[in-house]
């Protein structure tokens, strides 16, 4: 049973809110949208820059095998704790202007797979997918909009997998 709720989290939930969420920043930014619609083969960096700029998730319990300080919060050897990505991938001493999406960035640096023991094994085609569905996305609809204002996008709750529950567009 685990290993299923696994294989669907990590194989498809992850990717599809993944690709839904860069959608949605990408209607938040119609600059870079633009600049992505017109340069096509920008789409892998363009991955990059979203899986950096984007909160997806997911906060998986880690277990501390020592006492360690974080950020002047103790931890005590054996508690558990949630490390979360995402601030780190808005770190100004990784990134210049680290709020700001720019599908054009080069050489992006983000935590969104893990790293070390704990890197995504399935990041390789967590890529692939999302570069071809957004590639897709843009060629076969290149008017593509949202249909509701975000202000009626119902979010899913929850520390794992961060998502709306539906994406009205047009085209």
């Amino acid at each position: 049973m685990n290993l299923a709720h696994i294989l669907i989290v990590a194989g498809y939930e992850t990717t599809a809110n993944m690709l839904a969420n860069s959608v949605i920043t990408l209607f938040r930014h119609p600059d870079q949208l633009a600049v992505l619609r017109s340069r096509l083969e920008l789409v892998p960096g363009a991955v990059e820059e979203l899986l950096r700029f984007s909160r997806l998730g997911p906060a998986f319990p880690r277990v501390a095998t020592a006492d360690v300080e974080i950020d002047g919060v103790p931890v005590p050897g054996g508690e558990t704790v949630f490390p979360l990505h995402f601030p780190a991938n808005r770190d100004p001493r990784a990134c210049p202007e680290p709020d700001r999406l720019d599908v054009t960035r080069t050489d992006v640096q983000h935590l969104s797979f893990g790293v070390g023991p704990h890197f995504c094994l399935g990041a390789p085609l967590a890529r692939l997918e999302l570069q071809e569905a957004l590639a897709g996305l843009l060629r076969r609809f290149p008017g593509l909009e949202r249909a509701v204002p975000e202000s009626e996008l119902r979010w899913r709750s929850g520390l794992a997998v961060r998502g709306v529950e539906a994406l009205p567009v047009r085209w």
